[in-house]
């Protein structure tokens, strides 16, 4: 399961550690087969989760008001078997 960690610093390392292998899923990109494209479209519907954990341990780590909203809300994480 996809989870958010406590510090910014963790979520930006699993983001990066997905990021590479979603990239590594990619090889061979023209021969795959239409399983393989699923796989990984998957994927990155995966790393957008990744990116808004992300976006969201950044917001929560900086001075309230710097940019004028709120820290956003956790987003609600589905089960995903990876």
């Amino acid at each position: 399961m996809i989870e958010k960690k406590e510090l910014l610093s963790e979520n930006l390392k699993d983001f990066m550690d997905y990021s590479i292998e979603v990239l590594k899923s990619m090889d061979g990109t023209p021969e795959h087969t239409p399983e393989e494209q699923e796989l990984v479209n998957a994927k990155i519907q995966n790393l957008k989760i990744y990116l808004k954990l992300l976006e969201v341990s950044y917001n929560e780590n900086t001075p309230q008001g710097s940019i004028g909203k709120a820290p956003a809300e956790t987003p609600a994480i589905p089960d995903i078997v990876i």
